[in-house]
């Protein structure tokens, strides 16, 4: 395979795993406050969100999902942003995993980080629960990395990138696309 042919497809592949985040969690993100907002999700429910949060991102040198709202961020998107069918089958599969034998609040810290582990290595699998899983820990992400400390210690915040510098047309050769 040529290095052309290569970077035609990866351009394939990269375009579609960035048309697969949903065009919505902009305005998701921009409408978010946390101090404000009213859950849709029960206590329990979103304890255990709050903990898978931190086991997918959890406290290091910079802080953890949980810390940024992110937990929170998944309950406003799917109770605003999610259709009724979406949002009927996505709590569905979470109470699947809240109510299993045993629960998962229930379960020791490891067992917990085990279980998630599982459902990594699985999440491509096509299954249900991995679907769930997949489309949780996307928005965990998303809430925690578009969250004001996701944005300014977990990432490399520079508001302005770089110095202005002119540059002549003559200089450049020919205008960059």
């Amino acid at each position: 395979m040529n290095r052309r042919q290569f970077l035609v497809n990866l351009s394939v592949v990269l375009g579609c795993s960035v048309t697969s985040i949903n065009s919505m969690v902009i305005a998701a993100t921009s409408a978010f406050d946390s101090e404000t907002m009213k859950t849709g999700f029960t206590e329990k429910q979103l304890e255990c969100i709050k903990l898978i949060s931190d086991i997918i991102i959890p406290h290091t040198d910079t802080p953890s999902a949980s810390e940024a709202d992110a937990h929170l961020y998944v309950d406003y998107y799917v109770h605003h942003f999610m259709t009724p069918d979406e949002r009927i089958k996505f709590v569905g599969q979470f109470d699947n995993l809240l109510n299993a034998n045993p629960s998962f609040l229930d379960l020791s810290a490891s067992q917990q980080v085990n279980s998630i582990e599982i459902l990594d290595g699985d999440m491509y699998q096509g299954s249900e629960q991995t679907t769930f899983y997949r489309k949780l820990k996307q928005l965990i992400v998303i809430g925690y990395y578009t969250s004001k400390i996701g944005a300014t210690q977990a990432l490399k915040f520079d508001p302005i990138p770089g110095p202005y510098q002119e540059l002549k047309l003559s200089e450049v050769g020919r205008v960059w696309f």
